[in-house]
């Protein structure tokens, strides 16, 4: 047999092995037998294991509700030899693996029972003439920290811990989308290191099904991608805004929105919320517009003036601040009062001080049509539903539209060129543990406002943000992509070594 066909029959058993393993491990008998040693001898980097100090920090992806089970290790790697040497070792001894950069998956895909390849060390950024190389271990601060002295800057979001890596190969979008695209619409080239090892660098002439894939195609699919080369976007300043309704102008502040939205010009990049900081019985909700404005602020204030028309009702807080882009950015990440280095999860440096995620539950649907007024009635109605203490509640709306809907919708893995609005519904709780009848209620509650407005939706879901209770995912996701994404994995994962529960090509998928 073949390397690749001895893997493939003997992943089963590897699989076995390792639970068999753990539940020897659980009873207080012989526990994993994997040579460890042999591979913290040849990193470059750093390997952390489940009896090492450093392991409680090193098992953490954002979400503390992943905590449990954790790795059997984390390969902190300094080197794309060392990525390569990961997966040789993870593959010869029948371990899953997985990279992981800013470790945000909302459904736990940033962890794995086996080898987490941690790329946080490649996190170098260099600015060219006239694209951006960025290692992809790097994060939206650091990113941002290192750009701003040239006036330049990357379609970026509003988390600063997010890797930039995963946020890109999923499509990208943030504020800056509507004018300049998504963030996948301006990579020009990435490596990728294969399963069989191979190191290849993909561009539109070089690997160019590799290259289509990965502008949408999602993370942890074809390969462990260790460096992106973008085109940025020059930009020195940026016009945040804040507007604030109450509660009573709900209704009319989705409408009103959603309209603005879809006639607004480019220049404008806007958030919708209706929260709940705690659903008590009682709790007032907040109703806020957000955004930023790459134009001057005098044009802003004429748009903002539209939206409040749109309302029928001026807002009752209304905040507009010019500032440089660093700092504008600084602001949105929750770090005016903070240095880069604070801006940080704790644990990244001594300095950091941003605290993890505890629970999230969130569902999103995309919409190429404003909401008819049943719609808003039947959305906020299931947002006010159910009303349980302890639970963070969120209905967000996140303007698309603009350059991000130039493209065709075959013409990268990104699919969803035709959504001018998103709907996200957020449960958040601050345990990463909550009671089973806090999740099956924050599960139930999201599923509610999902169900409230799913029939007026395109029935599109943003890849990034990936939902477990999606049985359409593979059409939610990437539509008529996906047949074309499946010939790409068939063709550089043929055995599927990259795989998790909404990973692209099932076995019978791949074998076709």
């Amino acid at each position: 047999m073949d390397r690749r066909t001895a893997l493939s029959l003997g992943a089963g058993a590897a699989v076995g092995a390792t639970l068999a393993a753990t539940k020897a491990a659980a009873r207080g008998g012989p526990a994993d037998r994997t040579p460890w040693e042999k591979l913290h001898r040849r990193l470059e980097g750093d390997l952390v294991l489940p009896a090492d100090r450093a392991y409680e920090q090193a098992r953490q992806s954002f979400f503390s509700q992943f905590d449990t089970p954790g790795p059997q290790g984390v390969a902190y790697c300094a080197s794309v030899r060392d990525v390569r040497l990961c997966l040789r070792f993870a593959q010869d001894h029948g371990l899953p693996a997985v990279p992981r950069g800013g470790g945000h998956s909302q459904a736990g895909y940033s962890s794995t029972r086996g080898l987490v390849i941690d790329m946080t060390r490649l996190r170098s950024v260099s600015v060219g003439r006239d694209t951006v190389s960025v290692g992809a271990g790097a994060q939206q601060i650091d990113v941002l920290d290192a750009l701003s002295p040239h006036g330049v800057a990357l379609v970026g979001g509003t988390c600063p811990t997010v890797g930039v890596t995963g946020y890109l190969l999923g499509g990208g979008y943030g504020l800056l989308t509507r004018g300049e695209g998504m963030a996948c619409d301006r990579l020009v080239s990435a490596d990728v290191v294969l399963a069989d090892g191979r190191i290849v660098t993909c561009s539109r002439t070089s690997e160019p099904d590799l290259f289509w894939a990965l502008r949408g195609g999602g993370g942890g699919n074809f390969g462990i991608v260790t460096r992106l080369e973008s085109t940025p976007v020059r930009i020195s300043r940026l016009v945040n805004f804040t507007l604030t309704w109450p509660w009573p102008r709900a209704a009319a502040v989705i409408d009103g929105w959603q309209g603005w939205v879809a006639d607004g010009p480019a220049e404008l990049g806007t958030n919708l919320a209706v929260a709940l900081p705690d659903a008590a019985p009682g709790a007032v909700p907040v109703v806020t517009v957000t955004g930023a404005w790459t134009g001057s602020q005098q044009a802003l204030e004429r748009v903002l003036d539209e939206l409040a028309a749109r309302v029928g009702a001026p807002p009752t807080g209304r905040t507009v601040e010019t500032l440089a882009y660093r700092d504008a950015m600084m602001r949105w990440y929750g770090c005016a009062d903070r240095t880069v280095e604070q801006c940080h999860r704790i644990g990244w440096t001594p300095e950091a001080m941003l605290r993890r995620g505890d629970f999230l539950r969130l569902r999103n649907r995309m919409f190429t049509r404003p909401l008819p007024t049943a719609g808003t009635q039947a959305l906020l109605a299931a947002f006010d539903a159910d009303r349980r203490a302890g639970h963070g509640r969120s209905v967000t709306g996140v303007s698309f539209g603009g350059r991000a809907n130039e493209p065709a919708r075959t013409d990268t893995a990104y699919v969803h060129r035709d959504t001018r609005f998103t709907l996200m519904f957020a449960d958040t709780m601050a345990t990463g543990k909550p009671a089973e009848a806090d999740r099956d209620a924050a599960q139930a509650w999201t599923t509610a406002l999902f169900r409230s407005v799913d029939r007026y939706s395109n029935g599109e879901t943003y890849q990034n943000m990936p939902d477990p209770a999606l049985p359409d995912w593979r059409r939610a996701y990437y539509g008529e992509n996906y047949r074309r994404l499946t010939e790409v994995k068939k063709r550089y994962d043929p055995d599927r070594f990259f795989h998790f529960p909404q990973a692209i090509g099932t076995p019978e998928e791949v074998r076709r």
